[in-house]
């Protein structure tokens, strides 16, 4: 479409970042060829035309000053203020390869460690070619577990391969109980949805630590401490047994261990979850009675809960909740969490098998500093930013600062990781490659084509694994496909897909899947699971224990990842805590302080919040290192300790203190 005023071509286009939604985009390109304003389109019927304020604005990281625009070789010292000089894709791939060949016929394969992680990225940029040259090489794989792994966990624990509700079977609920998940950060189409709910008279009811902006519209808000959510899950299951809430019925066709699951609750009395979760015992009774309240409940989970050592347990209580109080009720009903699982898509039926040991990338400090048998010589960084997103920062810096460390980024912008790199290579952003995405927040498939040419020298994932397998001499033929042949491989080997879907989309650049009701058109291939080997269980803080506050990063309008947050600015990063909280210590709004534990140590001005309940902190998810006063971020206080059913990171098990600086 082009407007005849301005000359500007409107292109669509689909959202990769890390959010469910993914929504369905009409971009704008400017009479110069550059990226105007991002618009939501109305092919996505979640989208419906809204899209959040980040992503409109995202032509501030296309064409922004941290732009990446050729490779850079470091010629200085790693560390904060690196120095780089520009050179060529030539001279950067025959080096890297010259080194990987290196590396290989050395120490071998598990020397080297590609490290990357998907949130905001498609099939092709993530886990497409990339996978396969890793596994044709035999490389170090990495566990991706920053995110989901808990909560995957969880899931697959209790409810075997059973898929999740979509998040657009609101519209057919009389109440929706939204428990550690803030839509108007992420997800923000879920709002306008639950507004509509209300006007109908259904019913909203806020499980958070935080006040979040729905909170003022629901009928109840409870605000248990992070890390708790096991316990008050646990506690309504109680509830539900012992005042005759709980569908016998159900249980006794679907979960044969519901008496098994009866007795491990019996001890989250009341009064036991109220002093575990730091509320009122009231609290406990009315969350029980609101959702035991007659009509289709629909409990949109979300992945707050899963970030402590209790992630996976906590998972698994929350969710079960629908099997006790008997809300599997048709459409408008249920549970909802990401929804890729219920794709149904064969991962090894287009990747390639890889033999190579696996390493959890939450502990990338560890990783790089003790791992032996050979110890890590590489890595190769692409779609993430390891600096400022994973667990226990200063180990990762001293990891990422070994003189013997090769390292490679492929990244759109210097990154606090680029610091540490010995070549930084240019990528492209999704406006300016091809790309295969679906919703974990919906059932839906996008393709997207460049809405412009590669800024600068940018190159797209796909094109750089192919040039490193063509200089390290691969012959394995999968890895000499085009993104299409690769896209349409990945679709057909995803069972939600009917036949012909790649050529609708190809075409149509959109596909609605079906979107499965659980109990109603699916069923769990094996019983539903309430105690399996071991019952959910609340366990205590891993370090640091007698620390007052529970340092939580969730995400904000800003970002939901380390994505965008280039714009924060110098020394602009907050660490935000109650008003009663700050008054207990003497402190105001704006002033210097020091958040520590016996992890690390951040120093940030003070926010006041009353949104967050007593003995919380926040520091915002994904702040890079420079917007903090002393260049260490929150993770700087987070344990890499992992949960140890899922694996996943732990970041809500920070327990810290906050003095003047």
């Amino acid at each position: 479409m082009v407007d005849t005023v301005s000359d500007t071509i409107t292109r669509p286009s689909a959202c990769p970042l890390d959010c469910p939604d993914r929504c369905s985009l009409e971009v704008e390109v400017l009479s110069d060829g550059r990226v105007g304003r991002l618009h939501g389109s109305h092919a996505n019927p979640l989208t419906d035309g809204v899209i959040c304020g980040k992503v409109a604005k995202f032509a501030r990281r296309v064409h922004g000053p941290e732009r990446v625009g050729t490779p850079l070789r470091r010629v200085g010292p790693k560390g904060p203020g690196a120095t780089f000089e520009a050179t060529t894709w030539d001279q950067a791939l025959d080096a890297i390869a010259a080194k990987f060949r290196s590396i290989l016929e050395t120490d071998g394969p598990q020397a080297l460690l590609p490290y990357w992680y998907g949130g905001s990225n498609g099939y092709l940029t993530g886990g497409g070619l990339d996978a396969r040259l890793w596994a044709t090489l035999g490389t170090t794989n990495i566990d991706r577990t920053l995110c989901a792994a808990n909560a995957g966990a969880g899931v697959r624990l209790t409810y075997g391969d059973l898929p999740s509700a979509d998040p657009l079977d609101v519209d057919h609920a009389d109440g929706l109980l939204l428990w550690g998940m803030n839509p108007s950060a992420s997800g923000i189409h879920l709002v306008p949805r639950i507004r509509a709910l209300l006007d109908r008279g259904g019913k909203l009811v806020v499980v958070d630590p935080r006040r979040i902006p729905l909170t003022n519209q629901a009928h109840l808000h409870v605000a248990p401490l992070p890390g708790t959510d096991v316990a008050l899950a646990m506690g309504l299951a109680h509830l539900a047994f012992r005042d005759g809430h709980a569908d016998r019925a159900f249980l006794a066709r679907w979960a044969a261990d519901a008496p098994a699951y009866e007795a491990a609750v019996g001890r989250y009395t009341p009064a036991h979850t109220a002093a575990v979760c730091g509320i009122p015992e009231a609290h406990v009774h009315a969350l029980a009675q609101a959702y035991a309240s007659e009509g289709k409940w629909l409990l949109r989970c979300g992945w707050g809960v899963e970030r402590t050592r209790n992630g996976t347990d906590a998972v698994r209580a929350i969710l079960s909740l629908p099997a006790v109080f008997g809300k599997f009720q048709g459409k408008g009903s249920g549970w909802v969490m990401s929804t890729s699982g219920g794709y149904r898509t064969n991962k090894a039926g287009y990747q390639l098998p890889h033999a190579g040991r696996t390493l959890n990338m939450s502990q990338l400090g560890r990783i790089l500093l003790e791992t032996q048998d050979p110890p890590i010589q590489a890595l190769y960084v692409y779609d993430c930013n390891p600096v400022a997103t994973v667990p226990d920062q200063v180990r990762v810096v001293a990891g990422l600062s070994r003189p013997d460390l090769f390292v490679v980024v492929h990244e759109q912008t210097l990154t606090d990781t680029c610091d540490y790199a010995d070549w930084v290579l240019p990528a492209t952003t999704f406006l300016e490659h091809k790309e295969l995405t679906r919703s974990y927040g919906g059932y839906v498939l996008q393709w997207a084509e460049p809405v412009i040419p590669p800024v600068g020298e940018a190159r797209p994932n796909h094109a750089v694994m192919g040039a490193l397998a063509d200089r390290l001499g691969l012959s394995e033929p999968r890895l000499w496909v085009t993104e299409e042949q690769l896209a349409a491989e990945v679709v057909h080997h995803t069972g939600l897909a009917p036949a012909g879907t790649w050529k609708t989309l190809h075409r149509e650049r959109f596909v609605k899947l079906p979107s499965p009701v659980p109990f109603v058109d699916v069923f769990p291939s094996a019983p539903v699971s309430l105690v399996g080997e071991d019952a959910p269980r609340y366990r205590p803080p891993p370090v640091d224990a007698d620390r007052p506050l529970i340092l939580i990063s969730p995400a904000s309008t800003r970002g939901v990842s380390s994505t965008l947050f280039e714009t924060l600015g110098e020394g602009r990063a907050t660490v935000a805590v109650s008003p009663e909280d700050a008054l207990a210590r003497g402190l105001s709004e704006g002033e210097v302080v020091r958040v520590h534990n016996s992890v690390g140590t951040a120093t940030l001005r003070l926010a006041l919040d009353a949104t967050l309940r007593a003995g919380v902190c926040s520091i915002p998810k994904g702040v890079w290192r420079r917007s903090t006063l002393d260049g260490w971020t929150g993770n700087a206080l987070v344990p890499d300790t992992v949960d140890e059913r899922g694996g996943g990171a732990a970041y809500n098990d920070a327990r810290v203190e906050i003095t003047r600086a």
